[in-house]
Parts: C-alpha cells; sequence; structure tokens
C-alpha cells in the first residue's frame, strides 16, 4: 500500500481528486435547435419576479413538461457564481454537457422552466417552488389551449418540489418524474453531517462541520466554507499518500499500526458514499492495486470530495431556513452502520477484525454533537411527504450517485408502497363490506393501483484503467453509464421522457414487462425487476 501512495499521489493530485461539489449541476446554455416547423419561444417573470421560458413546436402534440431544476446555493464561492435566470430548460446531463431540449421539442412535446428563486435565495425553498410552479402550468395552459396533458420533473432537489407539488394540486398534472430525485433531505443532510463528525476523530479534532452551520447570510456562508476547507485538506493529505501513514488521531489509536487508509474506507462504508466512481469500479485490481478494497477505497476518496461540498451548501442553507443546532448524532450507533457484508467484503482494506472493532470501539466512546431540540424537529418536518399522489411517477437514478445517492429512490419506492397498500387495505375492507354483487362492482373502479416505477442507470461491470505502471488512471474519461450525479446519456433521458409523456396519457406507468422491454434497448439500463441499490444510511 505504501508503494501504490507514493506512485500515485502525484496522480492523485493533477487530477483534482478533492473537489467541492454541490447538489446543482454547472451553469450552461440551453440547446438552441428547431424542429421543421419552427418553435415557438416565449419568456416572461412570475408574479415574484423570478424568469421563466416556454417552448412550444409547431407541432405540438399535446403534453407539456415543467421542468425543476435542482439546488443552488445562494452565495459565490471560487468556480460557482449563482444563477440568473432560466439556466435548464429541460432535463441536462454533466456527463454529455447537454440537456434533452432539442429531442422533446422535435417529438412534439412542449416544454418550460423557470428560475426558483424567492427573496434572492436559491436554497430549500421548496413551497415558494410549488406555487411558482403551479403559476407556471397556469400561464401555459391559458396560452396553449390545446395543451391535453400535463407533466411535472425535476431533478435532485427539485425533487421535492415536484412531490409536495403533486400533493397539494393532485387534479393538475398527469404524470411526475423523479431525476436522481431527493427523498428524504434530513436523511442526505445527516449522512453528510456525520461524514464532517468522523473526520473530526479520525483526521482533525478542529473540524465542527453542521454544529458550525446556521449563521445568516455572507456570514454564514463563510463559516461554512470555513469547515469545508479544513475537510478538503483532510482529502488533499490522504489524496496525496492514499491514507498509507498511521492513524494519528484519536489518541487511543496513535501508534496501533492502523493506518489512515482504513478509517477512510470505514467512514465512507457507515456514511454510504458509494463504492464506486468515476474511475473505479469498486472490483478491478492490478500489480499495484493486488485487492479490491483499495479500489473501492480510491473510489470513496474520489465521491468523497463532493459528498463534502454538498453537505456544507445544502446543510448551511437547510441551517438558515429552520436554524443552528439541527444536526444531533448523541443517538447514533455508528458500530450499526457497519453491516457484516460490508465487514467480510472490506475487511482487508479495514486492517481485519481487531481494527474495525478498535476503530468503532472509540467511535462509541467519543464526544458527540448535541443538537437542540426545537431545530431539530423543524428540521424533521422539513419538506415531509405522505405520498398520497396516485398519479403515475417514474424514477432514474444513477446506481453509484456520488450527491443524492440512490437509497433516495428505494425509500421513495418504499414509502408510497407502503401508503399505496393501506389504500389498498381500506378498499379491501369496503369491498368486502359490500353487502350486494351490485355495490361490489361499484367499488372496483375506485381500487388503487400500484402506479410507481424506479429505473436505474447501472455501470458496467468494469472500467478502471490503470498506467502501465498499474496504477488507476483518474485522469481517462469516467464510466459511461451509473456514476455521477444527474449524468446520463440522452437516450436513457429521452426513455425515461417517453415513459412519463405514456403514462401521463394512459394515467398508469408501464407494467414491468413493458417497462423492461424498452429499457433493454437503452445501454447500462437496469432490466432487473427486483434489482436494489444500496438503501440510506439515516433514514428516520
Amino acid at each position: 500500500m505504501k508503494n501504490i501512495a507514493r506512485k500515485s499521489a502525484a496522480l492523485l493530485v493533477a487530477v483534482g481528486l478533492v473537489t467541492a461539489g454541490v447538489i446543482t449541476t454547472p451553469a450552461h446554455s440551453a440547446a438552441t435547435c428547431s424542429t421543421p416547423s419552427g418553435v415557438e419561444t416565449v419568456a416572461g417573470k412570475l408574479t415574484n419576479g423570478a424568469a421563466y421560458v416556454m417552448k412550444v413546436p409547431a407541432k405540438f402534440g399535446g403534453t407539456f413538461f415543467f421542468w425543476n431544476h435542482g439546488f443552488r446555493p445562494s452565495f459565490p464561492y471560487p468556480g460557482y457564481t449563482p444563477p440568473a435566470g432560466v439556466e435548464e430548460v429541460t432535463p441536462y446531463s454533466q456527463n454529455r454537457g447537454a440537456d434533452v431540449t432539442c429531442q422533446m421539442l422535435r417529438a412534439g412535446f412542449a416544454v418550460a422552466s423557470f428560475d426558483r428563486v424567492t427573496t434572492g435565495l436559491h436554497g430549500w425553498n421548496t413551497d415558494d417552488g410549488v406555487a411558482m410552479l403551479k403559476e407556471l402550468v397556469d400561464l401555459a395552459k391559458a396560452k396553449y389551449k390545446t395543451t391535453k396533458h400535463v407533466v411535472v420533473y425535476g431533478s435532485s432537489g427539485g425533487a421535492p418540489v415536484v412531490n409536495k407539488f403533486m400533493e397539494k394540486y393532485p387534479g393538475v398534472a398527469d404524470s411526475a418524474g423523479l431525476m436522481a430525485g431527493l427523498t428524504n433531505i434530513n436523511a442526505n443532510i445527516q449522512s453528510a453531517c456525520n461524514l464532517f463528525y468522523l473526520l473530526s476523530i479520525f483526521a482533525d479534532p478542529t473540524i465542527k462541520g453542521c454544529a458550525a452551520f446556521g449563521g445568516k447570510g455572507v456570514a454564514g456562508h463563510i463559516a461554512a466554507l470555513q469547515e469545508l476547507g479544513k475537510a478538503a485538506a483532510v482529502l488533499t493529505a490522504w489524496s496525496q499518500n492514499l491514507g498509507a501513514p498511521g492513524l494519528e488521531y484519536p489518541a487511543a489509536l496513535k501508534g496501533s499500526g492502523i493506518p489512515q487508509r482504513s478509517a477512510l474506507l470505514l467512514t465512507g462504508l457507515l456514511v454510504g458514499v458509494p463504492t464506486k466512481s468515476a474511475h473505479m469500479d469498486g472490483i478491478s485490481t492490478s500489480a499495484v492495486i493486488p485487492e479490491q478494497s483499495i479500489n473501492a477505497t480510491v473510489a470513496i476518496l474520489e465521491n468523497m470530495g463532493e459528498a463534502l461540498g454538498t453537505g456544507t451548501f445544502a446543510g448551511q442553507a437547510l441551517a438558515e431556513v429552520v436554524g443552528a443546532g439541527f444536526y444531533d448524532n448523541t443517538k447514533t450507533d455508528f458500530s450499526a452502520l457497519l453491516s457484516e457484508a460490508d465487514a467480510g467484503r472490506f475487511n482487508l482494506g479495514l486492517s481485519g477484525d481487531d481494527a474495525i472493532n478498535a476503530m468503532l470501539g472509540v467511535l462509541a466512546l467519543s464526544p458527540r454533537i448535541k443538537g437542540d431540540a426545537a431545530v431539530m424537529a423543524k428540521s424533521a418536518a422539513f419538506d415531509a411527504l405522505t405520498y398520497s399522489s396516485t398519479k403515475p411517477t417514474i424514477l432514474l437514478s444513477n446506481e453509484a450517485d456520488r450527491l443524492v445517492f440512490a437509497g433516495n429512490s428505494q425509500l421513495y419506492v418504499d414509502n408510497a408502497r407502503a401508503a399505496y397498500e393501506a389504500r389498498l387495505a381500506t378498499w379491501q375492507a369496503k369491498y368486502d363490506a359490500a353487502r350486494t354483487s351490485s355495490a361490489k362492482e361499484a367499488l372496483i373502479p375506485s381500487k388503487p393501483r400500484w402506479n410507481t416505477l424506479a429505473l436505474y442507470a447501472l455501470t458496467p461491470e468494469t472500467y478502471t484503467k490503470f498506467t502501465a505502471a498499474g496504477l488507476p488512471d483518474l485522469a481517462g474519461a469516467p464510466a459511461v453509464s451509473g456514476v455521477g450525479h444527474q449524468s446520463f446519456t440522452e437516450k436513457q433521458m429521452m426513455t425515461w421522457v417517453r415513459m412519463l409523456a405514456t403514462a401521463a396519457d394512459t394515467g398508469r406507468v408501464p407494467t414491468w414487462t413493458g417497462a423492461a422491454s424498452q429499457l433493454a434497448k437503452v445501454p447500462n439500463m437496469n432490466t432487473d425487476e427486483f434489482y436494489q441499490p444500496s438503501l440510506l444510511k439515516y433514514n428516520k
């Protein structure tokens, strides 16, 4: 391992392994295209001053799509400027650097979007976003009276807007789409906050992480950035030697012989950071990467910087809404978060059972962070869903999303299934209580229908490339599918879009047999009905 660290140090730093990402996509120019008969573009302002754009092809088929972009930080930082106006009109793919506006217009779909900014802030403003979306839908339907179906869809932090819209206005939209969508904001931010905490235990005790979040405006933003800087310094150090030196923190583990890399791997596993990354498939080995744990460790390191960036900006934005003190880990049992399967699969990378027990034992005895009870209650209730929508909902996620973990989709499916089964049980009780056959027949049209479908873009089985020296090539092209946030091929996105359009027309998601036949034609899409991604670690 020391040999790996020594030879790969320069490479890891050169490719910018440690970066600060957010639950967002980079600003880009919307695609410009025209169908053979042209496209009408309408731009304007909503009542609160936010910009909107509508694009309608001359051969409009009647299905209107309304896009909701993801979370955006409200304040600038190096490499990022808050958006001014509509950034995304349709789904945008980071791995291709393009959206699907042209494809959707050529298919006869109308598209619209808006800049979800209120009072100058781009953070967690779901309720305002719902009101803005409703206004935009009303404007579009009033202007384009041939609209037959409405589809509301969104990505990442835009998913809560879509979900709450469907619950508040159940009769407005005909289908809903969630792309790399957040299901539980608190669970995701808890992951990032615990990531900060674990780094403070194993690497830098000065890190306060989410306990330092909550200041208002620019001052709060700067304080959060300072915490990110401390964490980034840790990751930079690990990237330079791949965590080969022994642990220096905490004192109880100094001199134990446990390398920092084992704490890095354990941290990622406890938080739920994917063990696949843009360049590391978690499997491939080489002469200097002799076992799978090392591949997964590098994957976690490649993913962790952007996960920390997400936690910083999203966590600070949440704290600005609910107040400081939303984070609490006094009741977190970290040992319970390491599954037996992971402890076995990654045993060598974790330095064996004794090292695992030593690290978990230290965590059990480490001082915890206590939150503010009132603030925690506000946070727990933040953007809560009832899963009352019965309209067709189709989700699209990457297997190894480093920011919005794929477990968000599974959590949505599980909660939607529970709500559906409750509705079905109520209906069944009414049906069983009906005294006549005519009464029973009258109830049949109202029988609840399962109307949720989750799609997953998967990675190739292997894709890690190695240099002639046997080192991971982290400067090459990323995996063609299944990794990154809001990163899908155009074919994957358009398959999802067409399914949403069909669902809006029929009132139901496709059967799995029907979906699988379509997905089989799209490279790297999941065709296994029973595929399940890794579940979220922190779901209450």
